[in-house]
């Protein structure tokens, strides 16, 4: 590390001192630094060396909750309650006496990172762990099968260790679970290296409404490791890591939907929900421009246009009729939630109004009343009821029709506490031969946390 302290003016700065401080308590000596002071007028210059200690706090965050469902959060490190986030795992600290006066400066040591094509970009010195490992998704479910089920994990090992890592990657599984393989073996050459593997995993009987965990499990000499993190970039902000451990809950769940599907998805500003279809059994293609332009969108059984994606997809836009064209002549459209770039009186088949000041349901336990028991969206394959939105996460949905012609049929209504009853959140029709839906409902909430009866909903609006 280098750090120079600069004085260009005439006043001279007495005892001038630079030093290495850790914020997280740890000393001098944990760090084993040393300095080599080089003065010339007007910097003042030390070159410090240092040895990550074992004990020394990852750049994780000072808060934390176990469960999206926790309401607030607990300190980790309670030193920082107040500060946006921690701060740089080291940082200069320059003492001085000035015309009389004692002063000090504070800086964190920054590293220097390429960032093609701008240049480079100066970063906070973070200390992270030498091996990671990270696990998608978090959660899950899988349908019980006669005869057992079988799901796949996977995996991804980050390697930061400049001169290689060795090691054994494995699955910790509940009793009587098996995985193939059993096993992969770790070789890393060079720090920043990462590498995916998957898993088969085999479940021989699998309880409906139980979770289980599986957990990654990386062997790297006599350390055990089974956590890893999330890297989070802007080219404006700080990069921040989002750490959490190497699982993935298990839930078993008794859901029909219609076997052999095929959904065309049009990712948004992104979203989960492709990871869901799969998980009830769809095959799910990510549709890009080439696919709305041009290609066969009448080889999809659903095409489902993601959260957000009228607002960051051009091409939707542009080919929206094409989207028109595939509902009237048979197919099974669905707009999940959208921002108010979405004009339905302009681009969906059947008139509406999104206005700016359109609701949402944010309370978790809202109540839910079934509008249309007999529609097939409740009834088929799953039959809905109030109870299945029970155990709903963050909110019930958002950007609700205010208005809507006839040919919609309102399927539920829910409210917060003192709102209006909304009855704009989950609409379809029939348009031509085929289907129409708008629906606002949090399915890209709901769905990474396994929630049961979002799940059982959802395979139905898949199966219209």
């Amino acid at each position: 590390m280098h750090a120079r302290l600069y004085n260009p003016s005439a006043i001279e700065a007495d005892g001038v001192m630079l030093a290495i401080d850790d914020p997280s308590g740890l000393t001098a000596d944990d760090w084993q630094i040393e300095s080599d002071t080089r003065q010339s007028a007007p910097y003042h210059q030390v070159m410090f060396t240092a040895t990550v200690p074992e004990n020394v706090p990852y750049a994780r965050p000072y808060f934390f909750r176990s469960s999206v469902k926790e309401n607030h959060f607990q300190w980790r490190e309670p030193m920082w309650i107040h500060r946006p986030t921690r701060p740089a795992s080291l940082r200069v600290t320059a003492t001085m006496e000035v015309l009389g006066v004692p002063v000090m400066l504070m800086r964190d040591v920054k590293t220097r990172e390429a960032d093609l094509p701008y240049g480079f970009v100066m970063r906070k010195l973070q200390v992270m762990p030498a091996v990671a490992v990270n696990v998608v998704p978090a959660q899950r479910i899988v349908i019980p099968q006669e005869g057992g089920s079988l799901f796949t994990v996977d995996t991804e090992v980050i390697n930061n260790v400049a001169g290689g890592t060795q090691g054994l990657l494995q699955l910790g599984l509940p009793e009587g679970w098996t995985a193939d393989p059993a096993g992969y073996d770790l070789s890393f050459a060079q720090a920043g290296e990462r590498h995916t593997f998957s898993f088969d995993v085999a479940v021989p009987t699998l309880l409906a409404s139980e979770e289980y965990e599986v957990r990654a499990i990386a062997q790297i000499g006599d350390a055990r490791i089974s956590g890893g993190y999330q890297v989070i970039r802007n080219r404006d902000m700080e990069t921040r890591y989002l750490f959490r451990d190497a699982t993935t809950l298990v839930s078993g769940l008794n859901v029909e939907v219609a076997a052999g599907l095929n959904v065309g998805y049009v990712m948004g500003v992104g979203d989960e929900v492709p990871s869901g279809i799969e998980q009830l059994g769809a095959h799910v293609t990510l549709l890009q421009e080439a696919d709305l332009a041009s290609g066969d969108l009448d080889s999809y059984d659903v095409i489902m246009v993601g959260t957000r994606a009228y607002a960051v997809r051009q091409d939707l836009l542009t080919y929206n009729r094409r989207l028109m064209d595939y509902a009237h002549a048979g197919g099974n459209l669905i707009v999940l939630y959208q921002t108010q770039e979405f004009v339905p009186e302009q681009m969906a088949p059947i008139s509406a109004r999104l206005p700016r000041g359109a609701e949402e349901v944010s309370e978790e336990d809202a109540p839910v009343t079934i509008l249309a028991p007999d529609h097939p969206v409740i009834t088929v394959p799953n039959a809905i009821t109030a109870a299945d939105f029970d155990g709903w996460v963050e909110q019930h949905g958002s950007k609700f029709f205010t208005e809507w012609d006839e040919a919609y049929s309102a399927l539920i209504e829910t409210h917060d506490t003192g709102q209006d009853p909304q009855r704009g959140a989950f609409l379809t029709a029939e348009y031509g031969q085929g289907h129409y839906t708008y629906c606002a409902l949090a399915f890209h909430r709901q769905l990474p946390y396994a929630v049961a009866g979002a799940y059982r909903l959802f395979a139905n609006l898949l199966s219209l």
